[in-house]
């Protein structure tokens, strides 16, 4: 006795199967690349509403302006700065003016958004002077900056 061989009819249906399974793996590397290109779209756009969120919230804390009031003199004075552990108040402007959002694509997906000044002032205020306006926007925030980023894809 030898070993039975198949019937055409069975070699062919194997041959069909073969062919099919195939054309499956194609379509579903396609499909995983297609998937992969929407989330990844979608977490610029998420980081981009973040980010823009964040930039928002930053100018409005700090869009409270210095009061002023007539010197001794009779030229304006400021009356009233920011207190230690307050968010800086407006004098002239130019830190409003100057705070600016970034999206930056880094490569292989990867994205990276920042919020920040380009004053020496901006930096002094945040991290010598205990006037804080973009971390502590920022932590502030977290969970909202958090839902945008990770809550459901509608």
């Amino acid at each position: 006795m030898g070993i039975p061989v198949p019937s055409s009819a069975v070699l062919n249906a194997r041959n069909r199967r073969t062919t099919a399974d195939a054309a499956r793996v194609v379509r579903w590397e396609w499909f995983i690349k297609n998937v992969s290109d929407k989330v990844s779209l979608t977490m610029t756009r998420r980081l981009t509403m973040a980010t823009q969120y964040l930039l928002t919230k930053v100018t409005q804390n700090i869009s409270r302006p210095v009061t002023k009031g007539v010197g001794p003199r009779g030229g304006r004075i400021v009356l009233d700065r920011s207190l230690p552990g307050e968010y800086p108040k407006a004098d002239s402007t130019q830190l409003l003016k100057t705070v600016f959002s970034d999206i930056k694509q880094l490569g292989g997906g990867n994205v990276e958004g920042f919020i920040g000044t380009p004053l020496d002032y901006g930096l002094i205020l945040e991290t010598r002077l205990n006037r804080s306006f973009l971390v502590r926007t920022l932590n502030e925030e977290r969970a909202k900056i958090t839902k945008l980023l990770t809550g459901p894809i509608t």
